[in-house]
């Protein structure tokens, strides 16, 4: 769940956005129409481009240009805002020469809307990167250090749209500080509250352990009264990059957040609609799966699906279905992890990947109650029992439902073959886990439609 300030971030972003795309529009008359451009932009135009500005903000949200964690200026932003331009320009046409009532000939008036509005929408998120959000900043204690709390500080300074600064670090047990820690430090005898009126503190983020040390509890309690926040340092990092720290959390985490584990009208009622979208997907499903199963077959002779056995939720086994992608003889090796440029992939098996078709089978195994559209995507058994003995609370993830896609698929690294990135993996799932809502199912999956559309698979 994101923080209070992230909220507030995305908030200002998508008001800011709104406002670009109405000036641009009243512009880009201005340019056409010499004379009187608010009279066209009342009478004729303010109702069909309202309709097309609200698909555009929701197009935005789901190319992930309100996503905090990766709206600062770079080359990212840039990628996904072009996407999104080319999408709502495409959806705009078709609505205002489809909708002949709303009486528009925009072909002109839609090209420099676009444009201008695109440059609008540049500019306000740069100026925002570099001067609102620096300016409406929360600032930031740290008290007590680990590597973690280092790494989110480094964290906190690349990313100034995530709205924080990091004023101090106090210490708690005279931890030792590394060369690149330039930030004001204090030890724990350190007067607090001089050390928030100096340095303007509005946060103070605590690492796990000081919950056990009376003393410094006691400490904060009395710095509430100066409207003080106090975090635990998993929750902060948790807003910020939408994943839980697995190294920092212990077995009381998991009462602590998860005791709310069952959620029945939600369990019912996504069951409900995965068996109905299932259903309604897998008609032009079956009309494609020939097709497919030919292009196998002339590629690569040999079985046309490939089935497997997963964890699925609480421990137990379940087995999917795919088309198959890779050679016959993939099946009878070691259980492993496909790799970038695996030789054992076909080359039709490679566009299936790519266009996410070969998952087309996987329909059934939802109708069956195996997996949901979403949730943690189920391992296969032998790397399980690997992965449950090298990464603490692995176990965890199977609380709940996997998932044909989920929060891990449309995170980075996005892909996951190794140890190490299954570790990274195991802290969006218990993200996932502990979030779960329509609400966030539904941003998944549309993500997720924008992976596939811009055929980033593997």
């Amino acid at each position: 769940m994101r923080n209070k300030q992230s909220k507030i971030n995305t908030f200002i972003l998508v008001v800011g956005d709104a406002v670009v795309l109405y000036v641009s529009l009243y512009l880009t008359l201005a340019v056409r129409n010499l004379f009187q451009p608010e009279q066209l932009f009342f009478q004729s135009h303010l109702y069909p481009f309202t309709i097309a500005f609200a698909f555009w903000i929701i197009i935005f949200g789901v190319s992930g240009l309100y996503d905090i964690r990766t709206t600062k200026n770079g080359i990212t932003f840039i990628e996904r805002l072009g996407k999104a331009v080319v999408i709502n320009a495409i959806f705009a046409m078709f609505v205002f020469y489809v909708r002949p009532e709303f009486k528009l000939t925009p072909k002109t008036n839609l090209a420099l809307d676009v444009f201008i509005s695109s440059l609008g929408i540049f500019g306000w998120r740069y100026l925002y990167n570099i001067l609102i959000a620096s300016r409406v900043a929360n600032h930031v204690l740290f008290f007590g250090v680990s590597k973690e709390i280092i790494d989110a500080v480094q964290l906190v300074e690349e990313n100034p749209q995530f709205g924080y600064i990091t004023a101090a670090v106090m210490l708690a047990n005279h931890e030792p500080i590394l060369e690149q820690f330039t930030y004001p430090i204090f030890e724990s005898s350190e007067k607090l509250e001089t050390v928030i009126s100096n340095f303007h503190i509005d946060t103070i983020v605590i690492a796990p352990q000081i919950k056990e040390n009376k003393n410094l509890v006691r400490m904060f309690f009395e710095v509430l009264p100066l409207g003080i926040s106090v975090i635990e340092f998993p929750n902060f990092y948790e807003g910020m990059t939408g994943k839980i720290p697995v190294s920092l959390i212990q077995e009381v985490w998991f009462l602590e957040n998860l005791v709310d584990l069952k959620k029945s009208l939600y369990d019912r009622m996504k069951r409900a609609s995965d068996i109905l979208f299932a259903a309604l997907l897998g008609i032009p499903a079956l009309a494609v799966m020939p097709l497919i199963a030919l292009g196998i077959a002339l590629d690569n002779p040999g079985p046309i699906f490939f089935r497997q056995k997963r964890i699925g939720k609480n421990g137990s086994m379940v087995e999917l279905v795919k088309f198959r992608t890779m050679i016959p003889e993939a099946a009878a090796m070691d259980a492993q992890w496909s790799k970038e440029n695996d030789s054992r992939i076909t080359r039709f098996g490679k566009l299936l990947r790519k266009t996410r078709l070969d998952e087309l089978p996987q329909l059934w195994n939802i109708i069956k109650g195996d997996i949901s559209f979403v949730g943690p995507r189920p391992e296969q058994v032998d790397i399980t029992k690997m992965l449950k003995e090298k990464i603490p609370f692995y176990d965890m993830r199977h609380l709940v439902q996997p998932g044909l896609t989920g929060w891990a698929q449309i995170n980075p690294p996005y892909y996951y073959s190794s140890v190490d990135d299954t570790y990274v993996k195991l802290q969006y799932d218990l993200y996932y886990i502990k979030n779960r809502s329509f609400a966030l199912d539904l941003n998944i999956l549309f993500r997720t439609a924008m992976i596939v559309a811009s055929q980033e698979g593997r």
